[in-house]
């Protein structure tokens, strides 16, 4: 789930997440009034590994002193063992992000996105969160999703280790019994360019 907030200007990030199958790294820097990021992805299935690459662009700006909105567009490079040698570009997306501070500790999410298709029809997905800092050094998240066709839930925690490492555990289920489920880990760094 996306928030509707950019990096600081000047500021970098390396954000890496994994679970079973998938792992994700994704660096990223402001770049005047948005974020560029690139975004690499490993993934094991049954039918070998795909790998898949692509650009980020996020721009994201403050309503009102408590709520925000944005937009995230990416495109997506793919190869994998399973017939294809070279990248192939598969997909591109456009996300709208809207964040709502509503209180000191607590905050809501929303995105609404489409998916561009390459050799398919376009999709849309959706998304709803709701994070609330427990402590200084610790937040919580509960997140409904629907994403590929599929209906999700997420839920997890944030520890910021420091005031620059953040380190994420959640756990996503199918909303179908016999649907997909699984743990992911995550680590980002933010730093002064």
């Amino acid at each position: 789930m996306d928030d509707a907030a950019i990096l600081d200007p000047g500021q970098c990030q390396i954000e890496t997440w994994g679970g079973q199958r998938l792992v994700h790294l994704g660096p990223a820097c402001r770049v005047g009034p948005v974020e560029l990021g690139l975004n690499l992805e490993r993934e094991r299935g049954a039918d070998g590994r795909t790998v898949r690459a692509g650009p980020q662009v996020k721009w994201a700006f403050a309503l009102t002193d408590t709520l925000s909105a944005g937009v995230l567009a990416s495109a997506t490079w793919q190869r994998s063992d399973a017939g294809h040698a070279s990248l192939r570009l598969t997909d591109s997306s456009v996300v709208i992000p809207v964040t709502w501070q509503f209180d000191d500790q607590w905050r809501a999410h929303l995105n609404l996105g489409r998916d561009f298709h390459r050799a398919q029809p376009s999709t849309s997905h959706a998304g709803a969160a709701l994070e609330w800092a427990a402590l200084p050094a610790l937040s919580l998240v509960a997140e409904r999703f629907r994403e590929g066709g599929r209906n999700a839930w997420r839920a997890g925690l944030r520890w910021a280790a420091t005031p620059s490492v953040n380190v994420d555990l959640s756990h996503a289920r199918d909303l179908r019994h016999d649907g997909p489920r699984g743990w992911t880990l995550g680590l980002t760094w933010a730093f002064a360019r």
